[in-house]
């Protein structure tokens, strides 16, 4: 069995994602891409003053930046690992737990708004950050992909940082929180797509 750690090795010939669309590194990209998008997407109108228009710019700059490296650009496309046997059970797992969890985003961000004195709403998005993030860290070790502990890592903390910005201060840093998680998976996808080695 292959080491978690071990480096998938790029396959010698350089080639296109576009060429290779069932690829993982691709398909999941796709996912990513989508993710990342509706994150920055939705939630920018809540950002006051020129921010949801820098965010719009920031998005197109990701989004334009994603499609090249992943679609367009040529490079070693990995030869990845098979995952672990139970992989498709605690992929399935782990959508159902990122599902429950945005379920109770809502009824949780008004007992955590009523206890803060906040708008009810302050502190949902950061809720969402949450469960996207926390769905990502069991797929490093069966799918022997170190990125998604990393990412995971990063949105839990980013999300428990936005959280507790929203509770004590309000809108929009709930808000404010999902847009830069979008961003930040978005750049985690080019530089994924730029070190497929990795």
């Amino acid at each position: 069995m292959t080491s978690v750690d071990s480096p998938a090795r790029s396959s010698s010939a350089t080639r296109r994602g576009l060429d290779q669309p069932l690829h993982p590194s691709v398909t999941g990209s796709i996912v990513g891409l989508v993710g990342g998008s509706l994150f920055m997407l939705a939630n920018r109108g809540a950002l006051p003053g020129p921010w949801p228009m820098l965010a719009l710019v920031a998005w197109v700059v990701l989004a334009a930046a994603t499609v090249w490296a992943v679609f367009l650009a040529r490079r070693g496309l990995p030869e990845l690992p098979a995952p672990h046997p139970r992989a498709g059970m605690v992929y399935g797992l782990a959508m159902l737990g990122m599902v429950a969890l945005f379920l109770l985003s809502r009824p949780l961000s008004l007992l955590l708004s009523q206890v803060a004195g906040q708008d009810p709403t302050a502190i949902q998005p950061a809720l969402i950050v949450l469960a996207v993030g926390a769905h990502f860290l069991p797929f490093a070790g069966v799918f022997h992909a170190p990125v998604f502990g990393r990412l995971g890592a990063a949105l839990c903390l980013l999300a428990l940082a936005g959280a507790g910005l929203a509770a004590i201060f309000g809108a929009p840093w709930g808000a404010a929180t999902a847009v830069a998680a979008g961003a930040v998976m978005l750049g985690a996808l080019v530089i994924a797509a730029l070190r497929p080695g990795r």
